[in-house]
Formats: structure tokens, C-alpha cells, sequence
């Protein structure tokens, strides 16, 4: 309101310049200097004047500020008593009635405006009528055309306020709806900022549970129970696979009784099974209605569901569920918001299988180099070490041959040449095979052709075919294809009892195959993988882990009397 007071005491003083400027017309006395004429209409300019000084001083000083609720009265007042003394039968001073009742109607409601606009009528036409009764006044009109005039005017002084309060009555509602609905939006966003910030807090929390422990039952329980902020439901659960066929047990849970915690779950053709085998985030309806959710009470008391299978490629964990009572209680974005939930879950569990495959190739690792150092003991022992103890005894024997029987020096020489050169051949053949210095310097092909050359006087007949292959990889890729060439021949050089040997690589678009097979006696490989640990080693057992840890895959087949084909693909980058 105080914009407007302003703005119309701007224009009282616009008015009260005009006054000033008509005062000739309204009066045949002079207004200036002030004072000068005690005629009426004189005085009322000046008393209007200072009235309208009074009320812009109003608007600055707070004490004076109800004057400014009544100063639409005293205008109508000063311009009706202004009427009365005025004697012009041409009445100038009617349209100056505009601005007190326009700023009346913004002050008052419609019916108080409608009263207001009455009253002015009333008095305007009063003070009309009662400023031309006298012999020097004229008359009062008596023809239609001058009666109708003066009631045009009058109707109009009651509609200006009118109208003009029920405008604003109306411009006002519209502007508190549009102020109210600005509230609701407001509220509205506020609300769902809220929302989001939760959602994002509850994502934080699960990622911090992620971040600093690696029990990935800390981060399921963490999990479920942040869900909550993110979708309203009854129950959560986390089902993770026991390691049997179809079988899924309770990891974490949320809203479970005890039984339920330690319930077991068969799974097939159910909405569950099928969660699984699609691995796409689902939402079901009569959940309880699924007999794979028999053993969990809570759930049969369920009416809908978000499904969110637990997998990372082409394995499956397990899948979060979340459950509510009423129909269609989950929405598309409440199930996404539930995935990415589910994806730190799955992250755990991933870790938590990381972890545990560590340790196990840790105990592995341990086992294989305990290993190692047995065979090489054994190595050394039944090679080197015999040769040397036999070389020693060769020279005391051949010491005593100089005094007893020269003659046989010569021959007994030779044959001590013979063992050395071939217990040199043994060193180096060892030595070869712990660490192949041509790898990193020749590449695969030139150590593989060195290392077979060293069994051309064995009676297996052992082949080498490269074929297309133009590639290199790095150092520890090379050695481990190596390692797993050198031991798939080792093995058939000690147990297949085979006349052949091939080894063949072979290079495609996106794999390196190389393939070494025999035409040995064979095994049965099924029944060597159920007596793995009775047999304690078996050097074909280890070529799929050597093959794993360079990246690539291994493959085994043999029969009894078939041989065996041990077949490695190696992917190549880019």
C-alpha cells in the first residue's frame, strides 16, 4: 500500500496544482498571496494544500501513517464543499471525484466502496443542488436533458468505486491464488529436495560402508536399511546362492521374522527364478502368490515387489527383493533408484569374492613354490648330484688306473668326458627352464625352438609349428605361455610315454591358440579331477591357472589310449 499512497499523493499535489491554476475560474478573489482572501473557496485551497503537505509528510513519519487510511474522505469532502461554493453552472470541478473514490475502492472492499460511492452521490448532488438555490445562484434545473446529466454523474460517482473495488477484490483473489501456488510449488520443490537429499545421503551411506570395511555383510545390512529412504516398502531382503543348484539362503534382511532370517528358498520358474535368469531389474504383482516365497512369511503378506538380480557378467550372486502391501506401490524411477542401490550391494560381494579368490591363490602360490622347491631338490638330486658323485668316483678310479693299468686310462677318460658333458647339458637344461633368458631377447619362437632342441636325442619326436603367427607380447605373457608349453611336454615326456609331440600356435583375428598334443597312452581326466587332492600335484591341473593369470583360458581332453590335447586361447588386444 505504501507504493500507492505514494503515487497518490502525487497526484493529490497534480490536483492541487490545478486548483491553484482554475482558482480564477472557481472565485473572482486572488489566492496569492495566501491569506489574502477570506473568500471560502480560497481558504479550502490552502486548507487542501496543507492537508496534502500533511499526508506526504505522513508517508516518511510512522505516527502519522493512519492519516493516510482517512485521506481519501477529507478529498471528497474538500472537492463537495468546493462544489457547494462553487456558482459555475458548467460544474469543472466533477472529474477531480475520480481520484479519492479510485483511491477509496483500493482501501475498501466492493460493498464498502458501493456505500462509499452512495454517499459521495448524495452529497455531490447536494451540494449541486443546494449551491444554485438564491435569486443570484440561477435555478436549479428542471429540464430532462439537465436532470438526466446530473443523474448520469451521480450513477457514475456509485459505479467508479464500485467497479473498481470489485476489479481489485478480483486482481487481489488472483493474486493470492497465483501467490498461494507459488507457496505450493515452493513447498513442493523444497519437498522434493528434501527427498533427494535423503536419496543421495542414503547412497552415501552405503558407498562410506563400502569404502571402509570389506565384510560385505556390514554393506548389505548398511544397504537395506538406508532403502528406506529411497523407496517406501514393508520388507527388504538380500538372497544370495548356497553353492547348490537353485538354492538361495537369506543374507541380510530387513522386517524378517527369525525363521525368515534363516529361511531357504527353491527357485525355477517363479517370479524370482525369472528375475535371475533375465538379470533385469523387475517389479511383480502378488508376490505373495508365488510358492518360491513360501518360506517367508512376510512376503506372502505382500502384494507387489521390486526384483533386482545381484550380477556382475555372466555371474549371478543372488538378488535384492523389496516388498510392500498394496498394489503398484513401486514406480520405473523407484526401481532404478533401487539398481543403482543394489549395484554398490553387488560391488561388495564382488570384492568379497576378490578377496577370498586372493587368498585362495595365496595358499596356492605358497603350495606351488613349496612344490617347486621339492621337485627342484629332487632334480637336483637324481641328475646333477648323482652325475657329480659319479664324476668324483670316476677320477679316484681313474687315479689308480695310472699305476695299475695305464692302458685303460684313455677309455675311462672318455667316458668321464661323456658324463660331464652330459650332467652340463642337465645344468643348462635346468637352468633353462627356472628362467629362460631368450624370452627377453629373442621373443617366444627362439626360446621354444632352443628349448626343444634339447630333446633331439630322446626318443619322442617332438614338432614345432608357428604357423601365422606375428605377434609379441610382453615379457610375463611370454613367460607364461612358456611355462605352460614346457610343463604340458614335461607331463607327456614322463607319463603319456608318447612318440610324438606337437606343438602348434596358431593366430586369429582376435586369439593366439597354441595346442600341444600326444599320441600317448592318455588318462581319464574326470577321475585325476575328483583325486586332485589325494594326488596332492598334477601338472595338467596347474596349466588352467597359468592360463588364468595371463588373461587367457584352458582347455583338456583324454581318453585312455587317445592321447591328450591341451589346447590355450589367449586374447589379443585391440
Amino acid at each position: 500500500m505504501l507504493g500507492g499512497d505514494r503515487f497518490y499523493a502525487i497526484a493529490r499535489w497534480g490536483v492541487v496544482f490545478l486548483l491553484i491554476a482554475i482558482s480564477g475560474i472557481l472565485t473572482d478573489s486572488p489566492v496569492w498571496p495566501p491569506l489574502q482572501s477570506l473568500e471560502p473557496i480560497a481558504l479550502l485551497i490552502w486548507g487542501y494544500t496543507l492537508f496534502s503537505l500533511l499526508v506526504s509528510i505522513a508517508l516518511f513519519v510512522p505516527p502519522l501513517g493512519p492519516l493516510l487510511s482517512i485521506a481519501f474522505a477529507v478529498d471528497l469532502a474538500v472537492l463537495t464543499l468546493l462544489t457547494f461554493f462553487n456558482r459555475d453552472a458548467h460544474d469543472v470541478l466533477y472529474p477531480l471525484y475520480v481520484l479519492p473514490l479510485v483511491g477509496a475502492a483500493f482501501r475498501l472492499n466492493s460493498s464498502r466502496s458501493l456505500w462509499a460511492g452512495l454517499l459521495t452521490a448524495a452529497a455531490y448532488v447536494a451540494a449541486f443542488l443546494f449551491a444554485r438555490i438564491g435569486p443570484d445562484n440561477g435555478s436549479v434545473p428542471r429540464d430532462a436533458l439537465s436532470l438526466v446529466g446530473l443523474t448520469l454523474r451521480a450513477a457514475m460517482l456509485v459505479f467508479i468505486p464500485w467497479i473498481t473495488g470489485s476489479l481489485a477484490e478480483r486482481w487481489s483473489a488472483s493474486n493470492r491464488q497465483s501467490v498461494a501456488l507459488a507457496e505450493q510449488k515452493t513447498q513442493q520443490a523444497y519437498t522434493e529436495a528434501q527427498a533427494y537429499r535423503d536419496q543421495m545421503r542414503a547412497l552415501y551411506e552405503v558407498a562410506y560402508a563400502l569404502a571402509t570395511t570389506t565384510n560385505y555383510q556390514n554393506v548389505l545390512n548398511v544397504a537395506l536399511l538406508e532403502s528406506r529412504k529411497l523407496v517406501p516398502h514393508r520388507c527388504a531382503v538380500v538372497l544370495l546362492s548356497t553353492g547348490e543348484p537353485d538354492e538361495l539362503f537369506v543374507a541380510a534382511s530387513n522386517g524378517l521374522s527369525e525363521s525368515g532370517q534363516v529361511a531357504r528358498l527353491q527357485v525355477g520358474g517363479g517370479r524370482i527364478g525369472t528375475a535371475l535368469y533375465s538379470a533385469e531389474p523387475i517389479m511383480v504383482e502378488a508376490i505373495g502368490e508365488d510358492p518360491e516365497v513360501e518360506p517367508l512369511a512376510e512376503i506372502r503378506a505382500c502384494r507387489s515387489a521390486c526384483l533386482v538380480p545381484l550380477r556382475s557378467g555372466i555371474n549371478t550372486y543372488g538378488l535384492m527383493l523389496f516388498a510392500a502391501e498394496h498394489e503398484r506401490a513401486f514406480s520405473e524411477e523407484q526401481l532404478g533408484k533401487l539398481a543403482t542401490l543394489a549395484s554398490y550391494a553387488l560391488v561388495a560381494l564382488q570384492n568379497a569374492q576378490l578377496i577370498f579368490d586372493l587368498r585362495q591363490e595365496r595358499t596356492k602360490l605358497l603350495s606351488k613354490e613349496e612344490e617347486v622347491r621339492h621337485q627342484l631338490a629332487r632334480d637336483l638330486h637324481d641328475g646333477p648330484a648323482q652325475a657329480l658323485a659319479a664324476i668324483t668316483m670316476n677320477i679316484e678310479f681313474i687315479k689308480r688306473l695310472l699305476d695299475r693299468d695305464p692302458a685303460r686310462v684313455i677309455p675311462e677318460l672318455d667316458k668321464l668326458g661323456a658324463l660331464s658333458k652330459r650332467t652340463t647339458h642337465e645344468v643348462r637344461t635346468m637352468l633353462f627352464e627356472l628362467r629362460p633368458l631368450a624370452l627377453e631377447t629373442q621373443g617366444l619362437d627362439i626360446t621354444l625352438r632352443q628349448y626343444l632342441e634339447r630333446f633331439q636325442d630322446n626318443n619322442t619326436n617332438i614338432v614345432l609349428d608357428t604357423g601365422n603367427v606375428d605377434v609379441a607380447f610382453d615379457t610375463k605373457t611370454e613367460g607364461g605361455l612358456f611355462n605352460i608349453i614346457q610343463e604340458a611336454i614335461n607331463n607327456a615326456l614322463k607319463h603319456a610315454r608318447a612318440k610324438h609331440i606337437w606343438v602348434r600356435l596358431n593366430q586369429t583375428a582376435t586369439t593366439l591358440e597354441v595346442t600341444i598334443q600326444d599320441d600317448g597312452v592318455g588318462f581319464d581326466l574326470q577321475k585325476v579331477k575328483e583325486s586332485y587332492e589325494k594326488r596332492g600335484s598334477f601338472g595338467l591341473l596347474n596349466i588352467d591357472e597359468r592360463a588364468s593369470l595371463i588373461g587367457g583360458k584352458a582347455e583338456m581332453s583324454s581318453a585312455p589310449g587317445e592321447g591328450t590335447i591341451v589346447r590355450v586361447m589367449l586374447p589379443l588386444e585391440g
